[in-house]
């Protein structure tokens, strides 16, 4: 299953590539507008490290949310719902309404 999903991601979900050229598309094209190369440059380091604290932020999010899963608290909290259902339909239902 796990084969089926990451075919389908490989097939669907663009590579890093296409980002690239289109980041150079804009900055080849921008002088045409009228851009000057500096502000060009500027553009795109301003906006580039706008998004490190979203960035930083969700490295918390995933860290601190690792962090609790893996406390023997939570894994026991973990074990007993995992005990409820009985069949794969209940086990689908049981993720999304503990999810």
């Amino acid at each position: 299953m796990a084969i089926g999903f990451m075919t389908w991601a490989e097939r669907w979900f663009p590579d890093a590539f296409i980002f690239v050229a289109i980041a150079v598309v804009v900055s080849l094209a921008a002088p045409a507008n009228g851009a000057a190369p500096p502000v060009i440059s500027r553009a795109f380091g301003d906006g580039f490290w706008s998004l490190v604290p979203f960035t930083m932020l969700m490295v918390f999010v995933v860290i601190g949310g690792y962090v609790v899963a893996s406390s023997a608290p939570a894994q026991e909290l973990i074990r007993s719902f995992a005990t409820i259902p009985d069949d794969r339909r209940q086990c689908v239902l049981a993720t999304g309404l503990y999810a």
